[in-house]
């Protein structure tokens, strides 16, 4: 008697292999994510900078104007991304995690939504296969655990896209409303550049498919932008009116000079980056992998080419959408002088979509998966070397020298005082409990117990001042931590 063998690969049976490996992926992502999300310090500048910044929103009760400092309004960003932030500290309580866990949900999100618009237009293979490279790329998979506002940007984008889409291709109002609404949420995020790059894209599509009358039928121009600005234009006039001075230094000068010029001084929240013209590019190759290495060794092989070409004319109107959208950003960030790699990231869901479009053609599909597996372990496990090696012992990671500071304060209690400029961290990790002292601001020696934190650069001149009182606790980052008690 013989037995029949059952089959194990049909495609039944491939899909649902597929789609469990996926989730699993997925899955560990999300909780390896999380735990170094909990686990890793907020360094400075810009993610320490960040999250105080939300933090202070609860402690002023101001949700209209950022403070960068108590007297120092934070002008460089709309406040979108950092009330996310904030409800997540009312939510959870002020943390490591907190912080960063608005940027994880706002990068699921974003995956969530290439997968179910590509599971609608395209295919479910096409919607697994693209959100799995989105989710495993470099940028991603560390931006989605950072104190940023670029995920929240990408989201937008991503919404306002995929709804211009709909609204125009398809005639669909309802989405017409979604892309405008998601547009002001943009502005709300970054100010004129969900505008820019979504604008431009949308725009040159129209016009070499010459879909001129379904774009002013189906689009609801007037009727969309009376709605975003009532959305917008609230806190942009409020904003103004807080703080006068606001609209000139954001519109101007973050929104123009910060790119031109290299030399650009008018920024005093952060250092201006001088790149060379056409860095953008290099950035997203990077921001991309392992996916930008998979495009590269495809354009290598004449055959790879051939499939991709075909299928990028089946495609043809979608096809060059994605790719209008990938590259708008890229090409108008080319010439700008003050560029950072989260630049690009607008650009991701399109090129995984696209590359997914063009690569799904190619029967032996196998590959990827192992491929985002072990961009994912990479990742991981470089995040963890890289933090061990670099950041444990750098400048940037005050946690040590406030965690002694606690433990000490503990038994004796007593102010903090940092040497140097602002950092903050220790704000962030003190609740706003510590002193800054330099050459324009002089605490002197409080007679009752205090701690300082003193810059190596200072601590020659700093630890003849201080002894015989006071006496070394810690030396960690480029900082010492003197214990002084009371006279």
């Amino acid at each position: 008697m013989t037995t029949k063998t059952p089959l194990s690969n049909t495609p039944d049976q491939q899909a649902n292999r597929s789609s469990t490996t996926l989730l699993w992926l997925i899955l560990i992502i999300i909780v390896g994510r999380g735990i170094l999300s909990a686990l890793l310090p907020v360094m400075e500048f810009s993610e320490a900078r960040y999250a105080e910044i939300a933090r202070q929103i609860l402690v002023t009760n101001q949700w209209v104007t950022l403070w960068f400092n108590a007297n120092v309004p934070f002008w460089g960003k709309p406040p979108l991304a950092f009330w996310s932030i904030a409800a997540s500290y009312l939510l959870l309580g002020t943390s490591e995690f907190s912080s960063r866990l608005p940027s994880l949900l706002f990068s699921m999100a974003t995956g969530l939504l290439i997968y179910l618009w590509c599971k609608k237009r395209l295919s479910s293979k096409t919607a697994q296969l693209a959100v799995m490279s989105y989710a495993t790329s470099i940028i991603v998979l560390q931006t989605a655990g950072s104190v940023i506002t670029d995920p929240l940007l990408t989201l937008c984008t991503t919404l306002v896209m995929i709804s211009f889409w709909e609204a125009v291709k398809y005639r669909n109002h309802a989405a017409a409303y979604v892309m405008w609404v998601s547009l002001a949420a943009g502005m709300l995020t970054k100010g004129l550049v969900p505008i820019v790059l979504c604008g431009l894209a949308c725009g040159l599509w129209v016009f070499v498919f010459k879909y001129w009358r379904d774009f002013f039928t189906y689009s609801h121009l007037l009727t969309g932008l009376i709605l975003a600005a009532l959305i917008t234009v609230p806190w942009y006039y409020l904003a103004e009116t807080n703080t006068p001075g606001f609209l000139q230094y954001f519109f101007i000068g973050e929104h123009f000079e910060r790119f031109v010029q290299s030399e650009w001084t008018g920024d005093p929240y952060g250092a201006v980056k001088d790149r060379p013209f056409g860095t953008i590019w290099l950035y997203f190759l990077f921001a991309a992998l392992p996916w930008s290495l998979v495009v590269i060794v495809g354009i290598c092989f004449s055959r790879t080419r051939a499939i991709w070409f075909s299928s990028f004319n089946e495609n043809l109107h979608l096809a060059t959408y994605l790719l209008i959208w990938v590259l708008t950003a890229l090409v108008f960030f080319t010439p700008a002088k003050n560029v950072l790699v989260t630049y690009v990231l607008p650009s991701i869901p399109a090129f995984c979509i696209l590359l997914t479009l063009l690569i799904t053609r190619i029967t032996r599909t196998r590959w990827q998966f192992p491929l985002a597996g072990a961009s994912v372990a990479l990742f991981f496990l470089g995040s963890a070397l890289l933090y061990q090696i670099y950041f444990d012992t750098n400048r940037y990671n005050q946690r040590p020298i406030v965690d002694k500071y606690h433990e000490l304060n503990q038994e004796d209690p007593g102010v903090l005082i940092y040497t140097g400029k602002r950092r903050f961290a220790p704000v962030f990790y003190t609740h706003g409990q510590v002193l800054f002292e330099n050459t324009e601001t002089r605490h002197g020696i409080p007679p009752e117990t205090f701690y300082i934190a003193v810059w190596d650069l200072w601590l020659e001149e700093q630890a003849a001042r201080l002894t015989p009182r006071c006496k070394t606790t810690m030396h960690r980052n480029e900082f010492t931590l003197f214990y002084c008690p009371s006279n």
